[in-house]
């Protein structure tokens, strides 16, 4: 089963026509892997990270970045810069819950570093969390496939809203922004694997099992 995610992710991201592509990078498993498999079929990628008040999420990203071999642009967002980034965000996107809001600041950040260097495309890791039981309410409600099954179609399909949203700043910046793991083909095929390869019980804190193998497989480094 790993063997045929491992051949659906790279089938997602050769779709993506691009040749030089930014990453959205939080040096986490999922972002690697996207990002290590667009090199692997020969994009020119450069990763986008994007902090706020802190230098952690860029020290880890620089940390998996140089372990990948891949370039890393990133950018430390100030209070000042923040609140007139806002002020933008909310008067683009539909603002229905503080989530969106978080995902679509973070974005408009990333597109604006895009930007500057040039990108055209952006892709990013959305998606995985949602068919690979990543957040923490999917361990609630672990025992009861259903449910669990139910609760990935809504999240992939709020996830596809979230998108529609960030799109709209990225085209304030002419960028194009993909997903390649919220794509027909890939969603299908995720939701097809069976549970027991997502998430082990109520306590897992971990999940995502079968994408880590895939990760790993492919080379992304065991700090991701």
């Amino acid at each position: 089963m790993a063997e045929q995610l491992k051949e659906k992710v790279y089938e997602a991201l050769k779709e993506v026509e691009a040749k030089e592509v930014g990453v959205a990078f939080s040096g986490g498993v999922d972002s690697s892997l996207l990002a290590k498999v667009c090199k692997d079929v020969g994009k020119k990628v450069v990763l986008i990270t994007v902090g706020f008040l802190s230098q952690r999420d860029i020290g880890i990203s620089d940390e998996v970045s140089k372990a990948l071999g891949l370039t890393l642009f990133h950018d430390l967002v100030s209070l000042e810069e923040l609140e007139e980034g806002l002020e933008t965000v909310l008067a683009t996107i539909k603002f229905d819950r503080i989530i969106r809001l978080e995902n679509c600041v973070s974005f408009y950040y990333v597109f604006t570093l895009a930007s500057k260097r040039r990108l055209d495309t952006v892709l990013s890791a959305n998606g995985i969390d949602e068919l690979f039981c990543g957040y923490h309410v999917y361990r609630q409600h672990f025992g009861e496939e259903p449910a669990i099954r139910g609760l990935i179609e809504a999240q992939v399909e709020l996830a596809r809203k979230d998108n529609e949203e960030v799109n709209k700043l990225a085209k304030l910046f002419s960028v194009e922004y993909v997903c390649p793991f919220l794509s027909a083909g890939f969603v299908e095929f995720a939701k097809r694997i069976p549970l027991k390869f997502k998430i082990k019980g109520k306590d897992d804190t971990l999940r995502k099992h079968i994408i880590r193998e895939v990760a790993l497989e492919v080379g992304v480094p065991e700090s991701a």
